[in-house]
């Protein structure tokens, strides 16, 4: 093998490592965060352990976004009494955009603030908004990517449903 083939072969297998280890994915542990609440105390995912946790990306920006937000907070309602908690983590910049979107949505659920955008960024996103669904034992079980509507929510449902018998 010539030393250009070599490079080559290397060259590929880096690449295609490291899309397959792209992103936090189902069985994977959902890795840690300790973030700030609209709400006013930082929330740790740790703190969470022993509920299921629906972790949910979103920005200002994201039109489907929008649409999500108010059937999470419906979801946050539904299952509070059933050891779910359903976090919003926010990736704008300014903490003024969660603010009024929240308002705006009238959302009562945990608004995380990640403005910096370190915790997507551990998450991988592959788009927005992308949620994860994770066990009493902080593993990830579902990922769910963008958010196309009511079937979206009965998935969301079929989701926790299975994960809280």
């Amino acid at each position: 093998m010539t030393r250009s083939m070599a490079t080559a072969a290397l060259l590929l297998a880096v690449t295609f490592s490291s899309v397959a280890t792209a992103g936090v994915g189902k069985g994977q542990r959902a890795p840690e965060f300790t973030l700030a609440s609209l709400k006013g105390p930082q929330v740790s995912l740790s703190a969470l352990r022993g509920k299921v946790v629906l972790i949910d990306f979103w920005a200002q920006w994201c039109e489907p976004c929008k649409k999500e937000l108010p059937q999470l907070e419906k979801l946050a309602r539904e299952y509070a009494g059933k050891g779910v908690v359903i976090v919003a983590v926010n990736i704008d910049k300014q903490r003024e955009n969660a603010e009024r979107m929240a308002k705006q949505l009238g959302l009562t659920m945990d608004v995380l603030l990640d403005p910096a955008g370190s915790v997507a960024s551990s998450y991988d996103l592959p788009k927005m908004p992308t949620s994860f669904v994770v066990d009493k034992k902080g593993i990830v079980r579902y990922v769910n990517e963008g958010f196309d509507g009511p079937k979206d929510v009965e998935r969301f449902k079929q989701e926790l449903d299975e994960l809280t018998k």
